[in-house]
């Protein structure tokens, strides 16, 4: 069962100047989307999965269910109308473990993504609900056997390159 996938942060429309950084509500909706599309996904792979897979998408669902619930009370103090959940979201086409386990890892990425959004917030608070967002999905998608990105939140096509600094000085040091 597939449906439109959840907007991605890239996505979104801002509604505050690039120079202000992404609008609280908006960062904060795109952030529940994910939310909302995780507890979804992690509810199907928990009941295809066995074992420690099972385990780890039931602890992974209820870590984004209390997610998706502090963000609704971010929308609220803000007078903002929480996004609601879509009818259904895309899944993966089988129930092999490894498919699985991918689709774990996208979910994570899409809550990294949508985090790193919020991160950009000038709300210190928002700014540390987002650090901890995405330090928490980062460490979910390792546990499901994805790597540490360089630049965790950025879509692949679109992280920043490093500098040639960063590169070395060709001295061969």
């Amino acid at each position: 069962m597939t449906a439109t996938p959840p907007r991605s942060p890239a996505e979104a429309s801002p509604s505050a100047s690039s120079d202000e950084g992404p609008d609280e509500v908006s960062a904060l909706q795109d952030a529940l989307r994910a939310a909302h599309a995780a507890v979804y996904g992690y509810t199907y792979i928990g009941a295809r999965s066995k074992g420690d897979d099972r385990d780890r998408a039931g602890r992974f669902m209820d870590a984004h269910r209390a997610q998706r619930d502090g963000l609704r009370e971010e929308l609220v103090a803000r007078k903002a109308r929480p996004a609601p959940t879509e009818a259904a979201y895309p899944l993966p086409e089988s129930d092999d473990p490894d498919e699985l386990r991918r689709h774990a890892r996208s979910l994570e990425e899409t809550a990294a993504q949508s985090a790193l959004q919020l991160a950009g917030v000038p709300t210190g608070p928002l700014r540390e609900l987002a650090a901890g967002a995405l330090q928490a999905a980062v460490a979910r998608s390792l546990e499901w056997g994805g790597g540490l990105p360089a630049f965790p939140g950025y879509a692949k096509d679109a992280a920043p390159s490093p500098s040639p600094a960063a590169e070395g000085d060709g001295s061969g040091d």
